[in-house]
């Protein structure tokens, strides 16, 4: 093998998802899945003994993961696993008690694709060159809380060729694939899917893995968790569509710089976090009830919150997992949960070279907005915790407490 090759494999596996089937994303959805837009799929990607799998879902449950990532490790093939949810808010509800009520059938089937996939994807490895591009620009991403602020995340696209073909392209971008809104009843990938489809037509023969960025702050557009419960324009397949091509554009057009790896490896460690106080749940129970009887837009969304009142589970810290994937000066840093658009910034300084830093990895319970965001509250602040099945909000502080802990990856990593 070459100095300056990787070996790199990918494949995809798709996972059946019946009509009615209870979909993940909107607390206010009133029904079931009516059909299948987009094909939910499996896809992995695998540097060396490294593998990258992302699922087609809301969100996947840190016990999920870790019995997954178990599995492949056990099939002797790779050394590592993680496990990536996109984060598509037209997916089933496979969070085994995050973001709705668990469709155990599909969530075990998923977890037995998985391994499958990533068995294909060493079976398909090939030496690759690698070369990373960026592209700035697209107008698509806005910051969902403050509307005034301007936030340019780029399109990243990391693409793996075997003698000039391409094998695999690795795209993420820090925006919340939320074109459909909670009126979907068809299972999709939302942008992610046609985004895919058109990188893949653009390079015949190669898989296209998206991965979502922290994204817990931003939106397309000007589409927002609160307007949830309510049907608006612009948020039709169509514009899904629309929204995808632009950004696979703008990843196939991007400047490719040469990236020189002949070696992948990762690097993890744990991280607790604790919760803040729970308030006067009594209190917003007795609130709820009251609107409700008075009428209101909002049912589906409270009572859901009277569910979540009803089973809330008793407060402990949460524990989860960060880590690093680095071939040559490319790092792709893996984060759980929700991270705030300030997870980038924040690890920009510790790492001069290609950088892309991932949400949504190894289990999502929860939004993790950067401390100044908690003085203005808001769903992400003070809310969402109940839709995540989780006893109370993270506490200030806890993506500054992640952040930190890939960073000492990161410099580990430099030093070896």
């Amino acid at each position: 093998m070459d100095d300056a090759t990787l070996q790199v494999g990918a494949a995809v596996r798709a996972v059946d998802v019946p009509p009615g089937t209870r979909m993940s994303g909107y607390a206010a959805r009133t029904s079931g899945s009516t059909g299948v837009h987009d094909a939910m799929t499996v896809r992995a990607i695998v540097l060396e003994r490294v593998a990258l799998v992302t699922v087609d879902c809301c969100v996947l449950h840190e016990s999920t993961c870790a019995a997954v990532r178990a599995a492949v490790i056990a099939q002797g093939a790779v050394d590592d696993a993680v496990v990536h949810a996109t984060h598509t808010h037209s997916g089933p509800c496979i969070g085994a008690g995050r973001a709705g009520v668990d469709e155990a059938r599909v969530r075990a089937e998923v977890a037995r694709v998985i391994p499958d996939a990533v068995a294909a994807a060493v079976s398909r490895q090939l030496p690759c060159t690698a070369g990373f591009a960026e592209a700035f620009g697209t107008g698509v991403a806005r910051n969902r809380r403050h509307p005034g602020r301007d936030i340019d995340p780029p399109v990243q696209v990391v693409g793996f060729d075997h003698r000039g073909r391409r094998v695999a392209t690795l795209v993420s971008y820090a925006c919340h694939p939320v074109v459909l809104d909670a009126a979907n009843t068809l299972i999709s990938g939302d942008f992610t899917a046609p985004l895919r489809d058109q990188v893949e037509q653009a390079f015949p023969g190669s898989v296209c893995v998206y991965a979502t960025g922290p994204a817990g702050d931003v939106n397309p557009g000007d589409f927002s968790p609160e307007s949830s419960f309510v049907t608006a324009e612009g948020h039709t397949l169509a514009d899904a569509a629309r929204i995808g091509g632009i950004l696979a554009g703008a990843a196939v057009a991007a400047p490719v710089h040469r990236i020189d790896a002949s070696d992948a490896e990762i690097a993890a460690t744990g991280v607790t976090l604790a919760l803040e106080a729970a308030g006067d749940i009594a209190g917003d129970v007795r609130a709820w009830r009251e609107e409700l009887a008075g009428g209101t837009g909002r049912e589906a969304l409270l009572n859901e919150w009277l569910r979540w009142a009803q089973t809330r589970p008793p407060a402990a810290d949460w524990t989860g997992r960060v880590s690093v994937i680095a071939a040559g000066d490319l790092r792709i840093v893996c984060l759980p949960n929700e991270p705030f658009l300030a997870a980038s910034a924040l690890l920009r300084p510790h790492h001069d070279g290609p950088l892309l830093v991932l949400g949504y990895c190894d289990g999502v319970a929860g939004y993790l907005p950067d401390a100044a965001e908690y003085a203005h509250g808001g769903y992400e602040v003070a809310d969402a915790h109940r839709y995540y099945g989780m006893p109370a909000p993270f506490a200030s502080g806890s993506l500054e407490r992640v952040t930190d802990a890939a960073a000492a990856l990161l410099v580990r990593m430099s030093r070896r």
